[in-house]
Formats: structure tokens, sequence, C-alpha cells
């Protein structure tokens, strides 16, 4: 894990990071989970490869933008063999914004947070945030008169997009307020951390310092899916990153990502893909 606490220029709190290279998806980038104090917009220019916020995965190709609220573990990396080039961003709209945000319900990035929010969109589907960011970064590398304030009259414009776009997500079942996901961060960083070792509720739990019945309460409500749920679900999303790849055998892959035996690991495959391991790989070769 890589927290990062960044300190934001009091006059302007924004924080941007020039287009940098995502390297491949070896196992060495794929333990690298950053976690920062800010919300984190990125911007995809040119690659693929997958893209990963607390436990969920989605692949990404150019124009996507990815959608980091604060303190959410998350991590980025390439298709095998190859490298993908990103810009981010990290600010604190409200005091980026200030009272030229109008409405302060703007500024509350919990909704980013919860289980149905999409944080990898795509210029196919939401090509406004997809212009929005990309001028937002556009601007930064200009620096033409003013750019300060066109910066921020884009961001007020994308929190909108994105605040449209958290309304129409899929509720959970109660509001997921920002202390339950303090509350269990740590357990979020052992499974990201640690999936393949042999890892139980109780031990979750007392991570967390909380009882095992109020832990599974909080977690559910946060995640949408129980912490033994999450933890399955997480390892076969794994799995199927090193399926993707082709360069291990089924049985060596249930292993490296934590499931106790083969068929076990074949089963959960199934009940979560729809179809074995081995078919599913097959699938993915004759993918564009």
């Amino acid at each position: 894990m890589q927290y990062t606490l960044k300190e934001l220029p009091p006059e302007f709190p924004i924080i941007f990071w020039a287009p940098y290279p995502v390297s491949e998806g070896s196992r060495r980038y794929r333990s690298i989970v950053a976690c920062h104090n800010g919300l984190e917009i990125g911007y995809c220019h040119e690659g693929t490869g997958v893209f990963s916020i607390a436990g969920r995965l989605f692949r990404y190709r150019p124009g996507y933008v990815s959608v980091v609220p604060p303190m959410i573990p998350h991590s980025t990396w390439s298709r095998k063999g190859t490298h993908s080039l990103w810009s981010l961003f990290l600010t604190d709209p409200a005091r980026l914004l200030g009272s030229a945000g109008g409405d302060y319900a703007l500024f509350d990035m919990t909704p980013f947070s919860v289980p149905g929010f999409p944080n990898l969109l795509s210029p196919d589907a939401h090509p406004a945030i997809s212009r929005l960011t990309a001028t937002i970064f556009e601007e930064h590398e200009r620096k033409a008169a003013n750019y300060a304030e066109a910066i921020r009259a884009s961001v007020l414009a994308l929190l909108v997009e994105l605040s449209r776009l958290a309304g129409d997500a899929p509720a959970s079942d109660a509001a997921v307020r920002v202390d339950w996901i303090v509350r269990i961060r740590p357990a979020l960083r052992r499974i990201q951390n640690n999936f393949a070792d042999p890892i139980t509720v109780d031990a979750l739990a007392a991570l967390c310092h909380m009882g095992k019945r109020n832990f599974h309460r909080t977690f559910k409500r946060v995640m949408g899916k129980g912490p033994y749920e999450y933890l399955t679900a997480y390892r076969v999303a794994r799995a199927c990153l090193d399926l993707t790849e082709h360069r291990k055998s089924v049985e060596s892959i249930a292993w490296d990502s934590g499931f106790a035996t083969v068929s076990g690991f074949v089963r959960k495959f199934k009940d979560s893909m729809g179809m074995a391991p081995a078919t599913w790989a097959g699938r993915q070769k004759k993918a564009p």
C-alpha cells in the first residue's frame, strides 16, 4: 500500500501529475496499491489495461476517466508487455471551488465510494465527462490567460456530471457514511495486499477493532456484500487477470489467488463468471 498525504497549495488547491507511464501487469506492479487524501481524477491517453478500486476491476482504453474518492485503495496496470500513459490531478473540491460551487452537496464525494458507482468511465458512455477531464489537463498544460479560473469552471462542470451519475447509480441498502468507510479501511487493505493468504472474517474484524457482527453489517453496507463474499470476488477478479495473461495453469492460478483447492476455485469462478476458468480464458483470447 502506498498512502500519499499531499499538501494542496492554498491559493490553488489542485496538484497535477504530468502524463506518466503505467507499467505492464507483472506481479511486482500488482502489489502496488495507492491511497490519497483528495479526489483523484485520471485520464488515459494511450494503452489498455486494468484499473482496480476497492476490489473492483475495470478494463480501460484511451479516453477513459478514473474517479477515486479520498482514502479509497486503487491501482492501475497496463496489459502484459505494454505501457499505458495517464495524467492525474488531485484536489479538494470544496477548497478549490468555495462559494463558486453553489450547491455544497457537490462537494460530498461519499457517493463515489459506493459499489454502484462506476469509477471508470468510458468516452463512449460518458462523452461529456471525458471531454471535461481532457480540457482540464489541456488548460493546465497550456497555462493560457486565466487558466486557473478555466480549470475551476471545468472542475465544477465535471462535479455536476459526476453527481448526476451518482444519482443514477444503484442505491445501497443504507446511506454510506464516511466514518463507515474509514472503519473498514484496514480490512480492505489486508484483502488487497494479502488476498492470497488465509484470511478470516474474525481477523478482519479484529483489524478494524470491531465485533464480528458489527463489522459484517458495516462492511456489507459500504461494499454491497459481506466480507467473505467480497474476498472471494476479489480473488476471482485477480484470477481473471492471470487467466488473461495466459502464462500459468488453472491449478497454479487457483493457489496463487488464495483458493485452497482447484475444485473450490472452479466452483466459485463459475458462480461469479458464469463459466469455467478455461472457457472464460479461451473467450478472452478471441476478444479484440
